[in-house]
């Protein structure tokens, strides 16, 4: 199955859905909800899709009720034994989901896999594609930093080749993965608390606690339209910019997060082995919020609150060391 959740994406839609369209493996069911847009994108949807039998269109969310919630209710509609998540904002070349089922059928441990994704742009309140770049890279993967920072490899760099291998991996996007629903069904779906923002960092955590594995499938590729958040490896003054880039809504989010998986996922032994770093970098962060980004602080009432079931989760997972993966 191919689950969409749109909000706002008119822009995006006649691109995304004719990629799928054009793919050329072809034995999937699309559902799409829309998760309260104020725009048109319901009226492109069904002109767009028109009579299509492989097409479920889901009754609309009256609001937005989150990316991990609008795809948890979609995953629970059909029984599949592979799912993709589509972000409205990606074009997919036509053999990328092809390439993908053909290595999650020879990978029984793989329970998440990406192709290598580049980036591209469309014009503001259009529907035109203005740039689609090839020579740089969006996401080849999730990596983790010794202060326990999930980031997108790659992200920024030119395309040289050096992510064209297949490799296993920490994690990958939630912009575009093929998911095994047996892994799901283990390591469990999308944490719906998180609403939006690293939980696909999450699930990836979950995944590697489960036992599950994570690829980058090379040959693969897509276009991504990032934003201006995107977690890549900064300087200090240059995250302290994006920072200021975001919504504060996204700020918040991804803060609060970011929080909730270090108290969730990470090991013991890692917070022993990096809690100094990771304490260090807090510390900075939070320094910074104090003097430029106060409302982000309330944050801290959501994390504590949440601290038992938290806790009580971590305990359910028993997270392991993911030392390998630190780098």
């Amino acid at each position: 199955m191919v689950s969409l959740v749109t909000y706002n994406g008119k822009k995006y839609l006649p691109f995304c859905l004719e990629s799928l369209f054009n793919q050329s493996y072809q034995d999937w069911h699309l559902f799409v909800l829309d998760n309260g847009s104020r725009d048109e994108t319901l009226s492109v949807i069904k002109n767009i899709i028109q009579d299509r039998a492989n097409v479920t269109v889901l009754p609309p969310q009256p609001t937005n009720i989150g990316f991990a919630a609008g795809h948890n209710s979609i995953i629970k509609q059909a029984d599949s034994a592979y799912v993709l998540l589509l972000n409205q904002d990606i074009i997919m070349a036509p053999d990328y989901l092809e390439k993908l089922v053909i290595f999650l059928d020879g990978h029984p441990r793989a329970g998440a896999i990406a192709g290598l994704l580049l980036r591209w742009e469309v014009a503001r309140g259009t529907a035109q594609l203005s740039e689609r770049s090839d020579n740089v890279i969006d996401s080849a993967g999730l990596r983790v930093r010794p202060r326990l920072q999930v980031v997108e490899q790659g992200s920024g760099e030119a395309d040289r080749g050096q992510y064209n291998a297949t490799e296993e991996v920490f994690g990958v996007s939630g912009a575009l993965p093929l998911l095994r629903r047996q892994a799901l069904a283990e390591a469990g779906v999308f944490d719906e608390r998180f609403f939006s923002y690293k939980e696909d960092v999450d699930l990836a955590f979950r995944l590697q606690h489960a036992g599950w594995q994570s690829f980058r499938v090379g040959s693969a590729r897509a276009w991504h339209e990032r934003g201006v958040g995107a977690p890549v490896v900064l300087g200090r003054g240059e995250t302290a910019r994006r920072r200021r880039l975001k919504t504060p809504r996204a700020n918040y989010l991804s803060y609060r997060n970011h929080w909730y998986i270090l108290i969730k996922d990470v090991a013991l032994s890692d917070w022993w082995r990096y809690g100094i770093v990771v304490l260090w970098y807090e510390v900075q962060k939070l320094a910074y919020l104090v003097m430029f980004e106060q409302k982000t602080l309330y944050a801290w009432v959501e994390i504590v609150q949440a601290l038992p079931k938290l806790l009580k989760k971590r305990r359910i997972i028993q997270p392991k060391s993911l030392r390998r993966w630190i780098t």
